[in-house]
């Protein structure tokens, strides 16, 4: 934590010297700078407001987990994290929750995330406890939630506060029965406050029905729901297809009120050329996010909605004004009550960077800025720490296989997995048959199939490189001890590699060094590369990357040219938040990047990405956040659309 708070400190000092964000950096700039102005995140409540467990906070960090996810920086989850810790005692326990309102459910969803991140027991005590505040909380004859004990209405906003709890919980902690009412409170707001071209009035009560207008943030709140909602709810589900109809037409009357002037919706959205009336910055951000996602999910066409976000993220911009001391303010925004006509909509003030504005600027700019390249290809990956080899589709678990220090791993051509087994080496058909096997009487680190249809296997503590032929059977022995060593220890070896000249390229981790063998295992060269070497991969213009441990605290990947001179290097200098925790296995594709596994160690709970896609130009493309089932992955094989 003191070094996260520390890394925070020096970028938020750094943001004061500059007169403006860079363009690509609005979100990452203003939420660092979020963090720094509201260190202790109990401070973001309203006004006198005395409870922290509400929806001002609950908003931010729901916001602050979407930039940890696209940007894979730390700082953000150690800002959830400090905040739920604040909140939930070690008995789980709920300092501040009040079951008297749907805005204080909604700090149950990053609740949520530290559940499914650590497994902790207090954390699924304190979700429970917010689950069973729906048990008996007040309902009007319809169904719908009351907004608060206080008042027999039904606002859009609170819609998006007790639901978006709800639909992650019923996944999360296997409530299915759960999403049924997920459905029903937003089918029901649809019927209640929908109107026929896409947009919502802000609330409905039994006195009076529908009230007229349509406010900006009462319908982000709702676009933010639509957004998010089928991340959770089953395929299958009754009424999800329903509701997915539902989010096009929200879009495209979105589409048909955006202010064509300004790129950004007004207070009242659906009547952007009324006279008073004013582009509001929580709404935009909201509708932005809103859209861009969708067009990232296959909801929508991009072709259609490129233009509106485009126009949309400019808009937002302008209620950014950077003050003298670098921090970012917003203004125009609008955080109020229902109000009953349109003047009074309008005539409310323009208020300045209300905790609202700040959760839907990072939400809208950081989709936008985030937008390309953030989902990474299928793969597959060993998970050194849980005895696992693990295939990933669209960022989630589809198919496991038990491989105890599993090491190194390799895509073959036609489909088949190579991968070591702790002890071994084992080659899987697409359906899982077994092809090759072989048992090592020590550690097995690396595996490497040949262009000659031979594989390679590295055993560690014998110091031997073998080669076996396509029934697993030794058909070449290369000893690469030192002479009168006979065992070389765990740490003597991990990745190894044949090269295209024949020799051999071995990573010593132990001794911090990378050695080149010629055929007979005699050593050409060796160079010192302090933190440990674990893997390498040659280019195919001669030069080598290795990536480095963190035996001396510095883990990162280095390119060695022909003369074995550093030429690149990528380390946590280069990258926000310093993500990198031990560089282990990785596989460089020309024109795509560096897909990196990230070892976490052998302790359960990770804090930083298991995986990244970085490019050549030192940019995060793509991570693998922390997630329940994996616990620390240790080497990495893309699979290539073709499969």
């Amino acid at each position: 934590m003191k070094r996260i708070l520390t890394v925070l400190l020096l970028l938020s000092a750094a943001c004061t010297l500059l007169a403006q964000p860079r363009r690509q950096n609005w979100s990452e700039t203003t939420a660092r700078q979020f963090i720094h102005r509201y260190a202790d995140p109990d401070e973001i409540r309203w006004g006198t407001q005395d409870n922290s467990f509400t929806w001002q906070a609950g908003y931010v960090m729901f916001a602050m987990e979407h930039l940890w996810r696209w940007t894979a920086d730390p700082a953000y989850l150690g800002y959830i994290r400090k905040y739920v810790d604040q909140n939930v005692d070690a008995e789980g326990r709920l300092r501040q929750f009040k079951p008297d309102a749907l805005d204080n459910f909604v700090p149950g969803y990053v609740c949520l995330l530290m559940y499914e991140l650590t497994g902790e027991e207090r954390y699924a005590k304190a979700v429970e406890t917010i689950r069973r505040g729906f048990d008996d909380y007040p309902r009007l004859p319809n169904g719908m939630f009351w907004h608060s004990a206080r008042m027999r209405q039904t606002w859009v906003d609170g819609v998006f506060m007790g639901q978006i709890f709800l639909a992650r919980y019923a996944k999360t902690m296997n409530h299915p029965e759960d999403f049924a009412e997920v459905v029903r409170q937003m089918s029901v707001i649809t019927q209640l406050c929908g109107k026929p071209d896409g947009h919502f009035v802000h609330a409905w009560d039994e006195t009076r029905g529908a009230y007229p207008e349509v406010w900006s943030e009462g319908m982000g709140w709702l676009a933010v729901l639509w957004a998010d909602v089928f991340d959770f709810l089953p395929q299958d589900l009754p009424g999800r297809a329903e509701l997915l109809d539902r989010l096009r037409l929200m879009c495209s009357g979105l589409k048909a009120s955006q202010d064509p002037r300004t790129g950004m919706w007004c207070q009242v959205v659906d009547k952007p050329q009324a006279p008073g009336n004013w582009n509001e910055t929580s709404g935009t951000g909201m509708f932005l996010y809103l859209i861009q996602s969708a067009i990232q999910k296959g909801y929508i066409p991009a072709d259609e909605y490129a233009e509106v976000v485009d126009r949309a993220y400019a808009g937002l911009l302008t209620k950014a004004v950077v003050n003298t001391d670098g921090f970012v303010n917003l203004t125009d925004c609008s955080s109020i009550g229902i109000k009953r006509s349109y003047e009074e909509y309008i005539a409310q003030p323009r208020e300045i960077s209300t905790f609202a504005a700040y959760g839907s600027f990072l939400l809208g700019t950081g989709i936008y800025e985030h937008r390309l390249g953030r989902v990474a290809p299928d793969f597959y990956a060993t998970d050194y720490s849980g005895g696992k080899v693990l295939r990933f589709r669209d960022g989630r678990i589809a198919w496991s296989h038990d491989a105890p220090l599993s090491n190194d791993i390799q895509l073959l051509e036609g489909g088949n997995l190579l991968f070591s087994t702790g002890e071994g080496v084992l080659e899987l058909d697409p359906q899982g048959r077994e092809v090759l096997r072989y048992d090592a009487p020590c550690h097995v680190f690396a595996c490497q199939r040949l262009a000659d249809g031979r594989t390679l296997v590295g055993e560690c503590e014998r110091g031997r490189l073998l080669e076996l032929d396509t029934r697993g059977r030794i058909v070449k022995r290369v000893s690469i001890l030192p002479k009168g060593v006979r065992d070389g220890g765990m740490a003597f070896m991990r990745n190894a590699r044949k090269l295209r000249n024949g020799h051999y390229l071995v990573a010593h981790y132990g001794d911090q060094k990378l050695t080149e063998y010629d055929a007979r295992g005699r050593a050409l060269r060796s160079k010192d590369l302090p933190g440990g070497p674990h893997s390498v991969q040659e280019l195919p213009d001669g030069h080598v990357l290795v990536s480095l441990a963190d035996r001396d605290r510095n883990p990162r990947i280095v390119e060695l040219d022909a003369d074995w001179d550093i030429v690149w290097t990528l380390s946590n200098e280069d990258l926000p938040g310093a993500p990198l925790r031990f560089c282990s296995g990785f596989q460089y594709i020309e024109g795509q990047g560096l897909y990196l596994s990230n070892w976490q160690g052998h302790q359960r709970g990770a804090t930083q990405p298991h995986a990244l896609l970085v490019g050549r130009d030192k940019r995060i493309r793509a991570a693998l956040p922390p997630m329940t089932g994996v616990q620390s992955l240790s080497n990495i094989a893309v699979i290539p659309a073709s499969l």
